[in-house]
C-alpha cells in the first residue's frame, strides 16, 4: 500500500503555499481574514484525496483508523509545510508582514467588542496581547503547530473519516 498522505501531505503543503503568496501580492491583510478561511477548502480536498486515494489501494474499503491515519498525516505534513514557509516570509522576507497582522486582528476585536458588547477594559486588554506578541515567532510557531494537529487537523481528519470510511463486509466487526 501507498503512502498517500506523503504525496497529499506536499501537495496540500504546495498549493497552500501558492495560495498564500497569490493572496499575499493581492493584500497581506487578507493573510488573516477571508484568506485563512478559504485556504481551508484547499486542505480539506486534500484531506480527503488521501482518503480517497488510500481507500482504493484496499479495493474500495478503508477502516475508520486507515482513513483518519491517511487524513490527518496529510493535513501534519501540508501544516508542517506551510508554517515553515510562513515563519520564513514574515521573519525573513518581510518582517513588516507581522504588523499587519497585528493591526488586522486589533481591528477584528474591536468589531468583536462592540458586536458583542464587550467592555473596553477587556477589549484594551486583548489588543495589548496582541501587540505584545509575535504571532510568527519561533516560541508561538513551535507552541501553536502542535495544537493545529489537533484542532483542526485531528477534528477534520476524524469527521472526515467517519464520512468517508467503508468498511469490507466479508471482514466480521466484533
Amino acid at each position: 500500500m501507498q503512502q498517500h498522505f506523503v504525496r497529499s501531505g506536499a501537495l496540500l503543503g504546495a498549493a497552500t503555499i501558492v495560495f498564500n503568496l497569490i493572496i499575499y501580492m493581492i493584500s497581506p491583510k487578507f493573510l488573516v481574514s477571508w484568506g485563512s478561511w478559504a485556504g481551508l477548502v484547499i486542505t480539506i480536498y486534500f484531506m480527503s484525496k488521501a482518503i480517497r486515494d488510500t481507500r482504493n489501494d484496499l479495493h474500495g474499503f478503508i477502516s475508520l483508523g486507515d482513513a483518519f491515519k491517511a487524513s490527518w498525516l496529510t493535513y501534519v505534513l501540508g501544516a508542517f509545510l506551510t508554517t515553515v514557509f510562513m515563519f520564513i516570509l514574515t521573519n525573513y522576507i518581510d518582517p513588516g508582514l507581522v504588523d499587519v497582522v497585528k493591526q488586522t486582528q486589533i481591528e477584528a476585536i474591536e468589531e468583536v467588542a462592540v458586536f458583542f458588547n464587550i467592555p473596553e477594559s477587556q477589549m484594551e486588554e486583548q489588543i495589548s496581547m496582541i501587540e505584545d506578541t509575535n504571532p510568527f515567532g519561533l516560541a508561538t510557531v513551535a507552541l501553536s503547530l502542535p495544537l493545529s494537529f489537533l484542532f483542526p487537523g485531528a477534528v477534520f481528519a476524524i469527521i472526515m473519516a467517519a464520512i468517508m470510511k467503508k468498511n469490507d463486509p466479508k471482514l466480521k466487526e466484533n
